[in-house]
């Protein structure tokens, strides 16, 4: 089992992981989907892992809750989870609408009441509603789907792993993902959708098979660390090796092209790759260096808040260039806005963490 008390491969396969989605995204790219080029086809399901790591680490999160007080417990954990990316997330709402704005501006397809009027309805995004049906307008950044339905979806979860934790961990976190991959499978035959079928939203249908995964990758470590096992080096490293097997089948998996139902194969191998990991028997984790593979993981985030609208900034300035030309702009510049954006949401926090005291003081009576 892992020595370290935080695993600095779950950061590493973080970065890995938004990367996969960012090249998933040249999708978007004119100049490379008019030439027929297609990278990653399947790389959607990247966003899996993410909702698998997120319902593992709710687990562990829910020991420090009363169990006693379902609401408030929920309602804090809800509020620590939103605070911990809600930054980064307005700065990436800010960059998408001015990117979209400008874009409208240079095709001329916008007068001032259509700015006006997207600004104000805008407002669901803003509130991290537009994966729940409250759809008023225009997204500005499709890829904040994910944190709108993961939060929805805690919503759901969360009390229910608190109140009936021992069924949930072993049985429910099992059965329900089974259930909603049948459904959808049948309904839409991919994962790729986000619409609706009558009251359901598969968007958040997929953000709670996701989390219910890692609530039971969470049980199943949890009795391997109850029964003590220590594992040979060789086979440590005969396991390590599986894993990084199971990474490069994800990736060829990603590649193949074609409705054939290969994401939910990736979910399944995805699945394993995070139960290798998280579980610890590698003891890869205790040899990463933690301080590089934090940084990574905290940059995985605002990489993918920040790199679609790079896409459609590039498809309105510079659309005729080469396919390689374009995919090296979108790397590149996507690489750079999220430096900036990680340096400057430091900067404003480091400055209100000065202030706020100020302002509290100004609004609030002591």
């Amino acid at each position: 089992m892992s020595k370290r008390k935080i695993n600095p491969e779950i950061d590493l396969l973080k970065f890995i992981f938004s990367i996969i989605i960012v090249l998933y995204h040249t999708k978007n790219l004119t100049a490379i989907s008019t030439a027929g080029i297609t990278i990653l086809p399947y790389g959607f399901t990247g966003v899996e892992f993410f909702f698998i790591i997120s319902g593992f680490l709710m687990v562990k999160s829910s020991r420090k809750f009363d169990v006693t007080r379902l609401g408030k417990s929920t309602a804090d954990f809800l509020i620590n989870k939103i605070k911990s990316f809600y930054p980064y997330f307005v700065f990436s709402f800010i960059a998408a609408f001015i990117v979209r704005q400008f874009s409208f501006f240079i095709e001329k397809d916008q007068s001032i009441i259509d700015f006006l009027k997207g600004s104000v309805l805008s407002i669901n995004e803003v509130l991290l509603l537009h994966n729940t049906g409250v759809d008023f307008g225009t997204i500005y950044n499709g890829p904040t789907w994910y944190l709108s339905a993961m939060i929805v979806a805690m919503a759901i979860i969360f009390p229910v792993l608190l109140k009936h934790k021992d069924w949930f961990v072993n049985i429910g976190s099992l059965v329900i993902p089974v259930i909603i991959y049948a459904i959808s499978s049948q309904e839409k035959g991919t994962l790729n959708s986000l619409g609706w079928s009558g009251y359901l939203n598969y968007g958040i249908m997929r953000a709670i098979a996701g989390l219910c995964l890692g609530c039971f990758i969470g049980a199943m470590i949890d009795r391997l660390q109850a029964s003590n096992i220590t594992l040979t080096k060789p086979f440590k490293a005969l396991l390590w090796l599986g894993e990084l097997g199971l990474i490069g089948l994800l990736l060829v998996i990603m590649q193949f092209e074609g409705k054939n139902r290969f994401d939910y194969i990736a979910v399944i191998v995805t699945f394993f790759i995070c139960f290798i990991m998280l579980s610890g028997l590698t003891g890869v984790q205790n040899i990463l260096p933690m301080k590089i593979c934090s940084l990574l993981g905290r940059f995985s985030l605002v990489l993918y808040l920040n790199h679609r609208y790079v896409a459609f900034l590039i498809n309105t300035v510079a659309p005729e260039l080469s396919p390689e030309k374009t995919l090296l702009i979108y790397l590149v510049v996507s690489i750079l806005v999220a430096v900036a954006a990680e340096i400057i949401v430091t900067v404003v926090k480091a400055i209100w963490g000065k202030i706020s005291p100020s302002v509290k003081g100004l609004v609030f009576r002591k």
